[in-house]
């Protein structure tokens, strides 16, 4: 039996279906190659962002080290700063100061608050521009080594230093500024002057010694002669008195020939272990003897409890005990009192016991406390100038020391340390 004939437009919808799911295969394999290839390239892009944040680990660890690193050298260099003994300051290329260490903040009274950020001149005290400092190294390089020159302080006081200034650079070569580094040598100019004064009274010493024997032996025949020749005046001849008046002159005179050479002759002390408060007790009480002449004064004594050893000559030291009584007695022309007290200095690196005469007098200037210990140098009429001087030297030959503190119109304090 045979078949009717397919009609036309049912073969053209077959083909077109054909020819639909040809192109939907295409399609399928086409997106599952896109989505391989895309899928690949997932992964690698997974991959390369892995590598990258190893990479990014790695990179931030060494910045952390780094950073570690830059903040220990940093902090090492800081402490190594804050840890000199002299002061150190550097200076922007502004002229302001950008650094100051702890020795600086001390030396000069300032702290590095009040400085930092401040200009040069401000703070160090240099106006010109002819001085040597740091400010001439920054404006011309010129570097200055050793040199000194006087710092006011905060507190007004002055102080000599000793600086140097140098250019600061950085690694590449360039200047950023200017360091200054200084120290405060007011001490060793003070122990400087001191040497030069023991120089001088050593020649002054010998001299002395030598011109007091050659002094002595005419002194004596002038005595001699005024003696005689007051023998031979009658009673009341005037001239007996003018006579007086020569072998009283002459006294005094071999008066300070005796404490020059006391004062140049080397000491040779006989010590022996005592307590320091019964040799003062003994030389005040020798003292009071004669209080009465010596006006309307009165003796307090502060003596401890326990006794206090030293080895003293005891000879030699009531001699300094007596001298000072004297000037104490001397400071207070309408009376007043007179305190002896010996303590212990707990403070002192070595233990000493301390002898302390304070007197309710006029008391002492500056300009004269400088001078006290200095040989012949006296504010009394008929002064030597050589009794705190020689008491200076017994002091010393013990191992000791002495030393004044007074305010004017208050009184006198003389301190006497001695070795326990």
């Amino acid at each position: 039996m045979d078949h009717a004939p397919v009609p036309e437009h049912v073969l053209e919808v077959g083909k077109a279906d054909t020819q639909l799911e040809e192109a939907f295969a295409d399609s399928y394999v086409l997106f599952n190659e896109t989505t391989r290839r895309y899928m690949e390239a997932y992964k690698q892009l997974e991959e390369q962002f892995e590598r990258l944040n190893v990479k990014l680990e790695e990179a931030n660890k060494q910045l952390r080290q780094s950073l570690e690193e830059k903040d220990r050298v940093s902090n090492y260099l800081n402490n190594i700063l804050e840890s000199m003994s002299g002061g150190v300051l550097v200076l922007g290329m502004d002229g302001r100061i950008t650094l100051f260490n702890q020795a600086a903040e001390e030396i000069t009274g300032r702290s590095q608050d009040e400085v930092v950020g401040r200009l040069y001149e401000e703070v160090m005290g240099i106006d010109g521009d002819d001085e040597k400092s740091a400010l001439r190294t920054l404006a011309t390089g010129e570097s200055f080594n050793n040199l000194e020159r006087e710092l006011r302080r905060g507190d007004g006081r002055a102080l000599h230093i000793g600086f140097s200034t140098s250019q600061a650079r950085d690694k590449d070569g360039r200047v950023f500024g200017t360091i200054e580094a200084f120290n405060d040598l007011t001490e060793v100019k003070r122990l400087e002057a001191q040497v030069q004064r023991m120089h001088t009274l050593a020649a002054l010493g010998e001299m002395a010694a030598t011109v007091a024997h050659e002094i002595r032996n005419p002194l004596g025949g002038i005595a001699s002669f005024a003696n005689l020749l007051e023998r031979d005046l009658d009673v009341g001849d005037p001239s007996r008195r003018l006579v007086r008046k020569i072998t009283e002159g002459v006294a005094r005179l071999n008066r300070i020939v005796s404490s020059l050479l006391s004062y140049t002759r080397p000491l040779n002390l006989n010590t022996h272990e005592v307590d320091l408060s019964s040799v003062v007790e003994e030389a005040t009480a020798f003292f009071e003897l004669d209080l009465d002449r010596l006006g309307d004064v009165s003796i307090e004594r502060h003596f401890p409890g326990q006794p206090l050893s030293c080895e003293v000559d005891t000879e030699q030291f009531q001699q300094v005990i007596l001298n000072l009584l004297l000037n104490a007695i001397q400071a207070m022309r309408g009376g007043g009192a007179i305190h002896m007290e010996v303590f212990a200095d707990e403070d002192a690196e070595i233990p000493y016991a301390v002898l302390c005469v304070r007197d309710t007098g006029i008391g002492i200037d500056e300009e004269v406390r400088e001078k006290l210990f200095t040989p012949f140098f006296t504010t009394k009429e008929d002064g030597t100038g050589l009794g705190l001087v020689t008491s200076k030297k017994i002091v010393e030959a013990h191992g000791g020391n002495i030393r004044v503190e007074s305010t004017l119109g208050e009184g006198t304090s003389f301190f006497v340390a001695l070795p326990r």
